[in-house]
């Protein structure tokens, strides 16, 4: 669906206006150890860094969201489709639809990951970050990017391993190495790599860092399972999530095990005959 053709609803007002600088410090706050998900985002970046490498021609990212990691991909790709789900879109931020210049920079196509709406052998490269587990029914998912996948394509996959339950009610599965592997190769892939995001120390402390916020911090849940951070007990108790984090990001080059994780990411080619 063409993103004009996306109906608003009649009782808001397109919203244009910039930022106050209580919102800009609360983005700079959701980008620094304050953030009980700091690790997790530096570990996705580090992730999308290295996936990037194997993306070429033109690229469909499902679930594309806000495009986070575009930059990554952009030098090594001929043409980039964002692909967005609209409920899962109006139940993260129902006010996306006033934002009409900013969803028209990243979405192309609305549509279902579970039936993709573009002809088979399509694209070279897809992207699927941290989109999986929001899927009722990933083999259907997965079906899907096989087909619009070009003989010879690549999957490029990041799934969560540990991680609080987030964006309810999309939030269906947790996802092991081989649970992944067994996944994509049922669909006809060939996984090349499968790296995980940090190990047991970055786990650790990103799942610390998470029990402070919403069991020490937190005022209020809100519909999606995230939560609000009171303004008298968050200034006490994010400083300790910060501590806790940058304590856990200095244990990660001691610790070799990876039986926890953050999640994994994952490069799979689509094989060229389903032999």
């Amino acid at each position: 669906m063409d993103l004009r053709q996306q109906p608003k609803r009649a009782d808001q007002a397109v919203v244009t206006a910039r930022p106050g600088l209580a919102q800009r410090l609360n983005a700079l706050r959701k980008r620094s150890p304050l953030s009980p998900y700091w690790l997790e985002r530096r570990w996705l970046r580090r992730a999308m860094e290295g996936l990037a490498q194997h993306a070429a021609g033109e690229m469909l990212d499902v679930g594309c969201g806000e495009r986070p990691y575009a930059e990554f991909f952009k030098p090594k790709i001929r043409r980039y489709w964002g692909l967005e789900y609209p409920p899962v879109a109006d139940n993260l931020n129902p006010d996306v639809w006033n934002r009409p210049e900013m969803l028209r920079t990243v979405v192309d196509v609305w549509g279902d990951a579970q039936r993709l709406p573009f002809a088979s052998g399509r694209f070279d490269t897809v992207l699927a970050a941290e989109m999986l587990e929001h899927i009722p029914d990933p083999d259907s998912c997965v079906r899907e990017i096989a087909r619009v996948l070009r003989p010879g394509g690549r999957l490029l996959l990041t799934v969560p391993l540990i991680a609080p339950l987030h964006q309810w009610p999309f939030d269906f599965y947790r996802y092991t190495p081989r649970g992944i592997e067994a996944l994509v190769q049922r669909h006809g892939f060939d996984v090349e790599e499968i790296t995980p995001r940090g190990n047991f120390a970055s786990a650790t402390g990103a799942t610390l860092s998470h029990w402070l916020v919403r069991s020490l911090a937190a005022s209020k849940l809100h519909h999606d399972g995230s939560v609000a951070v009171s303004r008298w007990r968050g200034p006490l108790v994010l400083p300790l999530v910060a501590l806790v984090q940058l304590f856990f990001w200095a244990c990660e080059s001691l610790s070799k095990d990876t039986g926890a994780s953050l999640g994994y990411s994952v490069v799979a080619r689509r094989r060229v005959s389903p032999s």
